[in-house]
Order: structure tokens, then C-alpha cells, then sequence
């Protein structure tokens, strides 16, 4: 059987928090600041807000706000099940995007091959980590 898709899990996890927000609760799993969780009750009913990812955590965000202050906002960090991988668009459906169409692209087989192999490195550890940080603009020439 295969494992809930990252979306799902994500969902699952922000539904129940939210729920649990809702109902003036404190999230059941995840670290938080709790001091954030004060203020932000004192603010009353939360808002969904941002998730974002870390190789090993998912960091949702729900906001608090409240009429002449500045918004509060809680972040609820969940362990992740397994390691999140972020999958960059490969160069070969980049070259082909056109008025929204993605596709693929032509290659001889050894070219395809060294493109795959360029793409599956993307998959350690090590070069997936740079996904994660602040990514500079996106130009194209």
C-alpha cells in the first residue's frame, strides 16, 4: 500500500490543528510557541495561513488578527513521516512550455539518459537542501 501523498498528509494535519484552534484548544501534536498561542486567542478565531516545507518538518501557519494590531502568527511545526523531497521542474518541460501547455521534449537516448540522471540527483539529500532556503527570482532571457 502506498503511503498518504504529502497534500493529503498536509491536509489531514492543518484541518485538525484548525479544528482544534477553532475550539479553543491547543494543537495536539507539534511544537509551538506558546506564548504566539496566547496572544493569538486573545485575538480571536484563527485564519489558515501559509504551510512550507523543511527536509523533515511541515511548518503550517494560522493567523490571528485583530482590529488595530498587528496579526499574530502561530506556527505549528509537525515532524514529517519521512524525509519531503522537492521536485524542481526538469530542463526538458521548461524548454517546452508555451501559453500555459506543458510537454515534453525531444531527446536522443544518451542525452535523455544523462538528463535523467542530472534529475535523479536532485533526489539527495544534499543537493535537495538548497530547495529549501530563499530561491532568488526566476528571469528569463
Amino acid at each position: 500500500m502506498l503511503p498518504m501523498p504529502l497534500n493529503s498528509f498536509v491536509a489531514m494535519k492543518r484541518q485538525a490543528i484548525f479544528e482544534a484552534l477553532l475550539a479553543g484548544q491547543a494543537p495536539a501534536e507539534g511544537d509551538y510557541d506558546e506564548t504566539a498561542l496566547a496572544e493569538g486567542r486573545a485575538k480571536g478565531r484563527p485564519q489558515m495561513g501559509t504551510t512550507r516545507f523543511k527536509p523533515r518538518q511541515i511548518l503550517l501557519e494560522f493567523i490571528f488578527s485583530a482590529p488595530e494590531e498587528p496579526a499574530t502568527v502561530l506556527t505549528v511545526a509537525i515532524p514529517a513521516p519521512e524525509r519531503i523531497v522537492f521536485l524542481p521542474v526538469p530542463p526538458w518541460v521548461v524548454e517546452s512550455i508555451w501559453q500555459g501547455d506543458v510537454d515534453g521534449s525531444y531527446h536522443f537516448e544518451t542525452d535523455a539518459e544523462r538528463l535523467v540522471q542530472e534529475y535523479r540527483a536532485e533526489l539527495s539529500a544534499a543537493a535537495n537542501a538548497v530547495w529549501f532556503g530563499p530561491q532568488p527570482p526566476k528571469r528569463r532571457e
